[in-house]
């Protein structure tokens, strides 16, 4: 049906007026819970952000890993509330980690907005891999690392670590390195000359390659200072070395050294701070 001239404005506004509504009903069906828990709103962001944990930590995103994840924030929910009946919500070891909880948060969210690394160029990236292969030693290594603030702290963790507290779990709670989101874990796995010289541990710190030499698998090392900091090491597996081709490996020596320039600008930040800041002990 053509509209006239003279009901174009009129049309115009119904139109408008149909679209408003139509947006809020989206916005109304995009709010709605996918189920309640004696009353209680379980909403669909709660299960998307459950599902992409999920996803980055190897799962394949899929209807049936979508129901599972709803089935464990049901049961997340009902365990809460029966807890909660109990006074846990005001228990003090449940206090104390919730406010852990925050502070690391609070760390992890300052350091992104914060650190500014620096780009990693194509150059960078086939002159690690030429220097790579120039200092291959006979085995690779894939090892996890806490970045702690002191000598104290770091001998702290290690004691729980030393106790049987795992080290993955310790390095998402504690450790102020980019890396402890992923617990600790390094991208990718490295191989350097035996016994690990200065300039020839293929970006690894030398204390690093040092220790990681002499560790047996699944072992932890002692706190090692290093960029103004103290670092835990842990050996998570060793193989025979394999030196792949420049483009298989290319992707990996990326990501190692941008991790590595976020750890370099990560410590340069940490040692500025505490150059500045007023410590007792």
């Amino acid at each position: 049906m053509q509209v006239s001239t003279m009901n174009r404005p009129r049309a115009a506004q119904y139109a408008a007026m149909l679209l408003l509504c139509a947006s809020a009903a989206f916005a109304q069906d995009a709010a709605k819970p996918i189920a309640t828990v004696n009353g209680v709103p379980i909403s669909q962001k709660a299960l998307d952000q459950a599902v992409q944990r999920a996803v980055s930590q190897g799962n394949a995103d899929s209807p049936q890993l979508r129901e599972a994840v709803k089935h464990q924030l049901l049961a997340r929910e009902l365990l809460v509330q029966e807890a909660t009946k109990q006074n846990f919500d005001k228990d003090p070891e449940v206090l104390a980690i919730v406010d852990e909880a925050r502070r690391t948060a609070m760390v992890q969210r300052y350091l992104r907005g914060t650190v500014k690394p620096n780009p990693v160029t194509e150059d960078q990236v086939r002159a690690q891999y030429e220097r790579a292969r120039t200092n291959a030693g006979p085995r690779e290594f894939r090892f996890r690392v806490i970045q702690l603030p002191n000598e104290v702290r770091a001998r702290e963790i290690l004691s729980q670590i030393n106790k049987g507290k795992d080290f993955a779990a310790l390095a998402r709670q504690w450790s102020v390195d980019p890396s402890s989101t992923r617990g600790g874990e390094q991208p990718d796995w490295v191989t350097f000359r035996s016994p690990p010289q200065e300039g020839q541990t293929n970006g690894v710190p030398l204390a690093f390659a040092q220790a990681l030499d002499k560790l047996p698998k699944g072992k932890a090392s002692d706190p090692i200072s290093f960029g103004g900091t103290w670092w835990l090491v842990k050996l998570d597996d060793v193989r025979p070395t394999r030196i792949p081709s420049y483009d298989e490996a290319r992707p990996e020596i990326y990501n190692l050294l941008s991790m590595q320039e976020l750890q370099r600008a990560t410590g340069e930040l940490v040692s500025r701070l505490l150059k500045n800041a007023k410590i007792t002990q």
